[in-house]
């Protein structure tokens, strides 16, 4: 993470989405990380840089009009530890919130989902954690 091997550049994620709409540095420890977010259309990406390559992005605020398979407490209970992200993908779509880093040479992936499921109340919501691509945890909030 610190050298940001594996990630993008700016200039690579700045060919994807044109200048960003904020920039912000922080330091801890002596840990230097500079934040560039995009919004459009009530999204943002954030994507956070180290020694010029990415070691974080984040996706916040995506509403997804669904065709997928509803994902209802029953279907979120059946989802099993080890499962990949690949296979959540394929059955309920793209999450609504995703943030991805990689740690050490680990791969860890949050997912969240707003749309698409069956909830008691709009705060309904289900987020499942990957490391490597295999699901180690996982929570919802007032799925129905």
């Amino acid at each position: 993470m610190q050298q940001g091997n594996g990630g993008s550049t700016l200039k690579d994620v700045k060919n994807i989405l044109g200048q960003p709409n904020s920039i912000s540095s922080t330091e801890v420890k002596g840990f230097k990380v500079k934040s560039y977010s995009w919004t459009k259309y009530g999204t943002t990406i954030m994507v956070q840089f180290s020694h010029k390559k990415a070691i974080t992005k984040t996706v916040s605020g995506f509403k997804w009009s669904r065709n997928s398979t509803k994902l209802t407490l029953k279907a979120f209970n059946s989802i099993k530890t080890g499962s990949s992200y690949s296979t959540l993908v394929n059955t309920y779509g793209e999450p609504d919130g995703l943030n991805e880093n990689v740690v050490l040479g680990k791969k860890n992936v949050t997912a969240v989902y707003f749309t698409g499921i069956k909830g008691k109340n709009a705060g309904a919501n289900a987020s499942f954690i990957f490391a490597d691509d295999k699901l180690v945890s996982k929570k919802e909030t007032n799925l129905k």
